[in-house]
């Protein structure tokens, strides 16, 4: 062996350890946890009751920081720009890993190359909801009426990903409807409540208490299983249609370059807490259905959600509205 060889050796060797005793340290000090969008909203509901857990295991406070705007654009960039020490983390979804991408020129960092995922945190089916004075009960009923009168059933859209969901979900079952799109899903909801739209693919979390309430009926979510906060809406296969499946999803990431036993460590306490019962009532109370992953399993679905929503985006011509 040569002396450069034992070198480079030498110097792994003392690499790795310096990883471990960084992450036996870890943490020392407070975890900053990026959410990219406002306060009280179903990204910032989920993100507190993820850190408030993950508090508890890791023995230091994990913060909330909301950081909105530009869909979410800004408030990733700054977790990509934050130091890679595992100190601060950051909320990401399928909006801003798969869709900024392909819809807004302004997206300034690449979700593959830019970050070190953590953990998956859910994956949750949209549920296709609509005003009582549509008339419909079910899926067959909306269907019916829209090819009735191609085009003249409205739906809204708060975000890309409810757009684009729709958009496939229109393809699946061949009907055309009239997209109203909002600047985001409370004006959204608002007007469909009010009756001004008839129909919205939508995440549980924004919908669930109207669902509650009767103001809004829900007649199939868009997952190849029934929701957990919504167990008695059926699945659109199960409504009788089948190849259609969507989901939105939430999970953490840290600046790329953190290291990976610091990481391995994060995803431990995220995997920990969401194995919790009370912090899995919690989430699907909110209407997001939890699901853990190790970090590479977390990598390899965002690469295949940023494939999949790249190429719809491309295929369809769509532009941000």
């Amino acid at each position: 062996m040569t002396f450069a060889t034992r070198l480079s050796s030498l110097l792994l060797a003392l690499g790795l350890m310096g990883g471990v005793a960084v992450a036996q340290d870890f943490p020392s000090q407070p975890v900053k946890f990026v959410v990219p969008f406002n306060a009280g909203g179903g990204t910032d509901v989920t993100g507190r009751i993820v850190a408030d857990e993950m508090t508890k295991i890791l023995g230091k406070p994990v913060l909330v920081e909301n950081r909105p705007g530009a869909q979410g654009i800004p408030g990733t960039r700054y977790i990509v720009d934050a130091a890679p020490d595992g100190y601060t983390i950051g909320f990401v979804l399928q909006a801003t890993m798969a869709l900024n991408p392909g819809l807004y020129l302004a997206t300034n960092y690449d979700p593959i190359k830019d970050l070190a995922p953590v953990s998956q945190i859910s994956e949750s089916p949209y549920v296709i909801v609509v005003h009582p004075s549509l008339g419909v009960e079910n899926l067959d009923g909306l269907i019916a009426l829209a090819k009735a009168d191609p085009g003249k059933v409205n739906y809204a859209s708060g975000a890309a990903a409810s757009h684009l969901a729709s958009l496939l979900f229109q393809q699946a079952v061949d009907i055309e409807m009239q997209h109203i799109p909002y600047s985001g899903s409370g004006q959204a909801i608002t007007d469909l409540l009010s009756g001004r739209v008839g129909v919205m693919l939508s995440s549980p979390v924004s919908v669930l208490p109207h669902i509650e309430a009767g103001t809004l009926v829900p007649i199939a979510v868009t997952g190849i299983e029934r929701s957990a906060s919504l167990p008695d809406v059926p699945t659109v296969a199960e409504s009788g249609y089948d190849g259609f499946e969507v989901s939105g999803w939430y999970g953490i990431s840290a600046p790329a370059g953190t290291p990976d036993a610091v990481v391995a460590k994060l995803n431990e306490a995220v995997v920990q807490a969401l194995a919790n019962p009370a912090i899995r009532e919690s989430l699907q109370a909110a209407g997001v259905d939890p699901k853990s992953s190790t970090p590479e399993e977390f990598a390899a679905f965002i690469a295949a959600e940023n494939e999949r929503w790249t190429k719809l985006i491309q295929d369809n011509g769509i532009k941000a509205e």
